[in-house]
């Protein structure tokens, strides 16, 4: 996917300013962790510095792949999302050696360094200027609409006047332009080292999903999707899943019991639901309905839904019941991130009503993904055919930078409950 990054006219780098959090930061931590009162540092303390800046360096590594595949339609969020990925993979980390009490020592640190990212982000905001798009036509109406203020600006530029060019970010082309027309802003263009965009791409990367109007037989092909990043992905699965254990597997002992005291056995849930290239297998969930929630057959979750516990309730809004799905990443059923997986029932019916809705099969589903962090759960054909164009967009770009993002968005999600049902 297009990127804009190092492309800017007349922008001011701040890179210099993350490096000036980050070492007062480091300093901060290393005055935590570094020494003792009144010897030099301990073994462990030397340890837990060094898992520190791992865990820091992988924050910066996790919101470089953001903000290079940063799309139109986002607000960069690296430096808000440093301090926060860092303390959650420093939990992870001294969680694996046993040094929780040490997660919580280092939490006012992390909230400071948050306080000033985000002082650093907004400041920025302020003085970065808007995206200039150059089209030699008009773009339509519902485009111009989902133009963000602020953020991306709308130029009209002339092809037999190329030194309209020189004020533009990025060239934008109309696939119904003429041809002649069209071919004169590409060649300027391209001597000018100006990005080059089709509006449907612009149309997707705005909207954060593909037009299922876009989508025919040649559309995708499935070799694009045997990619090395699904080798990679599958390892970065494994690795984070065997990590998080020392704290999933107390976290889940609580939700157990939970579910237990609450609404007795079982306290987990197993269904058949369809994974990579429509094989069945059985997605395993904590129960948040009762015992007969499915007498009358498969059927939606809706909001308010009475078949849904009080407990139950709580869970679905904080995605605590898709605890257990760690298990399927383990097993090579799932993703952590990626579509959700569907009954058989709900596909059956989706295929006969959705074009192409198989497609969706060609990459492992997810415990959260695109759709999830930005529609929420669904509860209708209509909502799902929204859902399957999202769930098309990172089929199209699955990326470790969209994957970065998705995991951004999910700590959001969770931390706001958004789209439960």
């Amino acid at each position: 996917m297009p990127s804009l990054t190092g492309n800017r006219r007349g922008v001011r780098p701040f890179w210099s300013w993350d490096a000036l959090i980050y070492a007062v930061v480091a300093l901060l931590a290393w005055l935590t962790f570094g020494r003792g009162e009144d010897s030099p540092a301990t073994a462990a303390q030397i340890i837990q510095m060094r898992l520190w800046f791992i865990a820091s360096l992988l924050a910066y590594l996790l919101a470089f792949q953001v903000s290079v595949g940063r799309y139109f339609f986002q607000r960069p969020a690296g430096p808000v999302l440093v301090p926060v990925a860092s303390f959650l993979l420093l939990a992870l980390l001294l969680g694996a050696i046993g040094e929780f009490a040490s997660v919580w020592a280092m939490l006012p640190l992390h909230l400071l360094w948050l306080g000033l990212a985000a002082l650093r982000q907004s400041v920025a905001r302020r003085l970065t200027p808007p995206l200039r798009l150059g089209m030699t036509s008009r773009p339509t109406d519902d485009l111009l609409r989902h133009l963000p203020p602020h953020r991306l600006e709308y130029a009209p530029i002339t092809p037999h006047e190329p030194q309209s060019l020189h004020q533009i970010d990025a060239l934008i082309i109309a696939a119904e332009e003429p041809r002649p027309l069209q071919t004169r802003a590409l060649a300027h263009a391209q001597l000018m080292n100006i990005p080059i965009i089709t509006q449907r791409t612009l149309e997707e990367e705005l909207l954060g999903k593909v037009s299922l109007d876009s989508i025919d037989e040649g559309w995708l092909q499935r070799s694009a999707f045997q990619s090395t990043y699904q080798q990679v992905k599958r390892f970065l699965d494994v690795t984070a899943t065997l990590l998080a254990l020392p704290l999933l597997l107390p976290l889940m002992a609580v939700v157990a019991a939970v579910v237990y005291f609450n609404s007795g056995r079982p306290v987990l849930f197993w269904q058949e639901r369809v994974g990579q290239d429509g094989q069945a297998f059985q997605l395993v969930k904590f129960r948040t309905m009762t015992r007969d929630s499915e007498r009358s057959g498969p059927a939606f979750a809706k909001s308010g839904d009475q078949r849904v516990t009080p407990v139950g309730a709580f869970l679905r809004k904080f995605r605590l019941d898709e605890l257990p799905q760690f298990w399927n990443v383990l097993r090579g059923e799932m993703s952590i991130i990626g579509p959700r997986p569907e009954q058989w029932a709900f596909v059956a019916e989706f295929e006969e009503s959705i074009p192409l809705y198989t497609t969706r099969h060609w990459v492992r589903p997810g415990i959260t993904g695109w759709a999830q962090v930005n529609q929420g759960y669904t509860d209708s054909v209509g909502q799902t055919t929204e859902k399957l164009q999202y769930d098309f967009f990172y089929v199209k770009y699955c990326s470790l930078s969209l994957d970065a993002l998705i995991v951004w968005k999910t700590i959001l999600t969770i931390l706001t409950g958004f789209g439960s049902r």
